[in-house]
């Protein structure tokens, strides 16, 4: 299990976590622009940050939603054939972290859904702009398992 003493621990590499922002204007560890829908997408999906964008805003037009609202982004990967699985709780037993997630999922491309965020992994490594190595998977969508 992952162990963050300081805030700069979570912004550190680890064997299951890759310090990775596509958002050509942002910095690994200095602030967010609440952008994690998209840089997930852009990284699981193996495109850029911006074509991740145009493509949630275009749906979001569609969905009178907003393009980081899970009103918007699991009808749009559903159409783009993205499987989705859900992690259910099970009473007694803790929900799988993300790291654990990594740990079985060494292989393939997928979006997880944790609490208030939305992150990538890629081939059995988070990819975000900071560590969710601990927090809880409620789902996750499965881009390519290979």
């Amino acid at each position: 299990m992952a162990t963050f003493k300081t805030k700069a621990d979570y912004y550190q590499p680890t064997k299951y976590f890759e310090p990775t922002q596509p958002n050509p204007t942002e910095k690994i560890g200095h602030g967010t622009k609440g952008d994690c829908v998209i840089r997930a997408f852009a990284l699981a999906a193996g495109i850029t940050w911006l074509e991740a964008f145009d493509a949630l805003c275009e749906h979001a037009r569609k969905t009178y939603s907003v393009p980081n609202c899970h009103t918007n982004y699991i009808p749009l990967f559903k159409e783009l054939g993205y499987q989705r699985i859900a992690c259910k709780a099970v009473k007694g037993k803790s929900r799988m972290t993300a790291e654990e997630f990594c740990k079985k999922h060494r292989k393939g491309r997928y979006m997880l859904r944790i609490s208030n965020h939305l992150a990538a992994v890629v081939d059995g490594k988070v990819r975000d702009s900071w560590n969710p190595a601990n927090k809880c998977v409620y789902s996750y969508f499965v881009v390519s398992e290979e």
